[in-house]
C-alpha cells in the first residue's frame, strides 16, 4: 500500500494535544488506510483510490460536523471554525503530497484546484445520500467516485450499507466529540478494520 501518501507530516500522538481539526483530519486520514476499503469495498491502492477513500472519511465528519451547526444555530461558529479548518488542513496536505512528489509549482496550484472541485462534488453527493439514507444513490456514488464505474456492484452496496450504518451511529455520538476532536471513526465501524 501507498502509505505514505497524504500523511501529516508533524504527528503528535496524543489528539489531546492537538487543535480539534488536525485530530479529525489524522483521524479520518488514519481510518482512510484500513485495509477492508482497498480489499473488500473496491478501492484502489492507487492515488487517486486513497484521496476517493480519504474523501468519504472526511465527509463523514463534515457532514456531521453541519448537523451540530444546524442543531446549534448560531451558538454553532465552533462546529463552522473546525469544519472550514478541516478543510484547509486536508487541502494544505494535499499540496504538500503532491510537491513532495515532485509536481512543481504551477502544477500543485492546478492539481489542488481539481482535488478541491473533486471533492465539493463528492461531498454533495455524499451528503444528499446520508440525508435520505439511500443506500442507492450511496452505492452509485461510490461506484461514480471510487469504483469508476457507472453502475454499483456488489462492493459498493455493502459500503454504502456499512457506511448508512455508520451514519446512525455518528447521530447518536456526543457533539463534544466531535468539538473536541476526540471523535474515532474506527471504534464506531468496528468493521471498517
Amino acid at each position: 500500500m501507498l502509505f505514505s501518501l497524504f500523511s501529516r507530516r508533524k504527528q503528535t500522538s496524543d489528539n489531546a494535544t492537538r487543535e480539534p481539526a488536525e485530530a479529525l483530519y489524522q483521524m479520518a486520514l488514519s481510518t482512510s488506510r484500513t485495509p477492508s476499503f482497498y480489499l473488500e469495498y473496491g478501492a484502489e491502492d492507487t492515488i487517486d483510490g486513497r484521496f476517493d477513500v480519504l474523501c468519504l472519511c472526511v465527509s463523514l465528519v463534515m457532514y456531521r460536523l453541519r448537523k451540530i451547526v444546524r442543531q446549534q444555530g448560531d451558538a454553532s461558529q465552533s462546529a463552522q471554525d473546525i469544519s472550514q479548518k478541516l478543510y484547509d488542513i486536508m487541502f494544505a496536505d494535499m499540496d504538500l503530497t503532491l510537491r513532495e512528489m515532485g509536481v512543481g509549482d504551477l502544477g500543485v496550484a492546478k492539481r489542488v484546484k481539481i482535488m478541491s472541485e473533486a471533492f465539493a462534488g463528492r461531498l454533495a453527493a455524499y451528503s444528499s445520500a446520508f440525508d435520505e439514507l439511500d443506500a442507492s444513490a450511496l452505492a452509485t456514488a461510490f461506484a461514480r467516485n471510487i469504483g469508476r464505474r457507472e453502475q454499483a456492484v456488489d462492493a459498493e452496496l455493502k459500503l454504502a450499507s456499512l457506511i448508512l450504518g455508520t451514519i446512525t451511529k455518528l447521530e447518536n455520538c456526543e457533539d463534544d466529540l466531535f468539538l473536541s476532536g476526540t471523535l474515532d471513526l474506527r471504534d464506531i465501524a468496528i468493521s471498517w478494520r
